[in-house]
């Protein structure tokens, strides 16, 4: 089996070689004959259109199969079970899950500070305080990104359960079709939602009578700036070296470095937008929006507190600690959570050995510039 495996990665290494005289961003290869990692999440951001529209995956020998996540508490229970082999999601749910509930879960690394975050509504709907006596729709009532919009709405003089309340109803897929729709599946009228990257600009291609309003920005409050958001997620029985997934989140961590670094260099914006546009079939125009927010310098996808290296921010941590306490969302002291979650190592939250792993391989592939 190894040796196959060797034989294989040789024969990648040679298509990659004489793909890369072809054109240095784009190669191709025999997809079919590599390993498959199964990636969750609830969007395809730029970094994975990237990754996935230029090679970068095959180029380091693997496929990626992008799954979307239909809500937080089955993409983080997939992930334990094995269904996925690594996951994209808020560090709020790694933070709930791990402290809240013990899960055996384990953040790499963090790939965005809540690009594009926005709290939405409804085109009749223009200012927060319309808001007042209304069902709100967030993914899961206490996950991901609900604290978030408890903490604008407070800033705001609306508090839950007094002045509003949440309809669990799933991902930003699906809330953004329900909020565009102005309804639920049964009929029930929708207000507003929390939207992120891509379908923040997605809502410019809804014609102006009945486009909905963008009310807040997450980064025009100071306690949600900077933010933690993305972060990719493992089992903790995938950190191990010895593990069968080890080596497959490596190198997806790899391509997604490679991506990322694309992304970061403004010489290869228009390939960046390209890529955005085919991964998620929007135009050009659209795909341009993508980009500015992918790559916006305090929420996007290539921050200078990430390093190039998908660093968690540790102030964007604090400040996704402290809202989930402030909301009544800790059961443990917020003190203890907030050293033991800001402390990286094995058995922490966070554990880079893979992402360090994953830098050192970038070279072996070419990829470290």
């Amino acid at each position: 089996m190894l040796l196959n495996y060797v034989l294989l990665l040789v024969a990648t290494a040679a298509a990659v070689s004489s793909s890369d005289r072809r054109n240095p961003h784009v190669q191709t290869l025999p997809a079919r004959q590599l390993p498959t990692v199964q990636y969750a999440a609830f969007t395809q951001t730029a970094t994975f259109s990237i990754a996935n529209q230029l090679g970068y995956f095959q180029k380091v020998g693997i496929n990626a199969k992008f799954n979307q996540i239909g809500s937080s508490p089955d993409g983080f229970a997939a992930v334990q079970n094995g269904t996925y082999d690594i996951l994209s999601g808020t560090i709020d749910n790694d933070v709930n899950f791990v402290f809240n509930q013990g899960a055996p879960i384990t953040v790499l690394g963090q790939l965005d500070q809540g690009a594009d975050l926005v709290l939405a509504s409804t085109h009749n709907i223009t200012c927060i305080s319309q808001l007042k006596g209304k069902n709100l729709i967030v993914d899961a009532a206490t996950s991901g990104f609900a604290f978030i919009l408890q903490d604008i709405l407070s800033q705001n003089g609306l508090q839950f359960g007094t002045d509003y309340n949440f309809t669990a109803v799933g991902g930003t897929n699906q809330r953004f079709n329900f909020l565009t729709n102005g309804s639920l599946s049964d009929g029930s009228p929708v207000f507003a939602t929390i939207l992120v990257y891509p379908f923040t600009a997605m809502l410019q291609q809804i014609d102006n009578s009945t486009r909905p309003n963008i009310l807040a920005r997450a980064s025009q409050y100071s306690d949600l700036n900077p933010l933690s958001s993305s972060a990719f997620t493992v089992a903790s029985s995938t950190v191990p070296c010895n593990s069968s997934r080890h080596d497959s989140a490596v190198r997806f961590l790899t391509a997604m470095l490679a991506a990322n670094r694309f992304l970061a260099c403004p010489e290869n914006s228009a390939a960046s937008i390209n890529a955005i546009a085919s991964q998620i079939n929007v135009s050009s125009a659209i795909a341009q929006a993508e980009y500015t927010a992918a790559t916006d310098p305090t929420t996007g996808e290539t921050t200078s507190m990430q390093g190039g290296v998908f660093n968690v921010s540790t102030q964007g941590l604090i400040n996704v600690i402290n809202v989930r306490n402030n909301a009544g969302g800790l059961d443990e002291d917020v003190n203890t959570v907030t050293t033991e979650a800001t402390t990286p190592g094995p058995g922490q939250l966070i554990d880079y050995s893979l992402r360090d792993e994953a830098v050192a391989m970038l070279d072996r592939y070419g990829l470290g510039s």
